[in-house]
């Protein structure tokens, strides 16, 4: 389903690092393999009328091509997407790509406390996306193992994980310190 990197450790890295999680878009498969039956049907059904019709331009042959150029656009970009969390020695990092392109930024201070969550039976469907809400942001990537963190000014963040107890845990433990 979803492909995972976690590292775990207590040891000074170059960038601090001290939990990894990247969660990868993988349903991306069934997506071309949809866009091609859709994409044969629409070429079949346009080539058929070309044929019983002689005199309707080739020019209609083209709108044969619009749906493979948006299709080949949207895999590329569905292929593309990819959650990373992060906890660092300052602080917890969490980058969307392709919407977020630098990381967000949560300073331990500002960290109330993290719990493990369950998501909604529905998470699992193709949820890849962030919702935000006046208090509450939510990142979703197809897991149905969340961690929500309270902010220390009432905001809440919930996180999709594969690992939420690593999560968590290297959240406490950096908090102690």
């Amino acid at each position: 389903m979803i492909k995972r990197s976690v590292s775990m450790s207590a040891i000074l890295s170059e960038n601090s690092l001290i939990f990894q999680e990247k969660q990868y878009f993988d349903k991306w498969k069934n997506f071309f393999v949809l866009a091609v039956v859709m994409v044969t049907i629409n070429a079949v059904i346009l080539l058929y009328v070309f044929y019983i019709f002689h005199e309707v331009p080739s020019l209609f042959l083209f709108l044969v091509a619009i749906p493979v150029l948006v299709f080949m656009i949207t895999f590329f970009l569905f292929s593309k997407m990819e959650m990373t969390t992060e906890v660092r020695y300052d602080g917890l990092y969490i980058r969307y790509l392709p919407t977020q392109r630098t990381f967000r930024y949560f300073p331990f201070e500002s960290i109330e406390s993290s719990q493990r969550s369950k998501g909604e039976m529905l998470d699992r469907i193709n949820n890849w996306r962030i919702r935000s809400y006046p208090n509450r942001t939510i990142y979703q990537c197809g897991s149905s193992e969340k961690v929500l963190i309270k902010l220390v000014n009432g905001k809440t963040l919930l996180i999709d994980s594969k690992s939420p107890d690593e999560l968590i845990a290297a959240i406490s433990s950096m908090k102690k310190m």
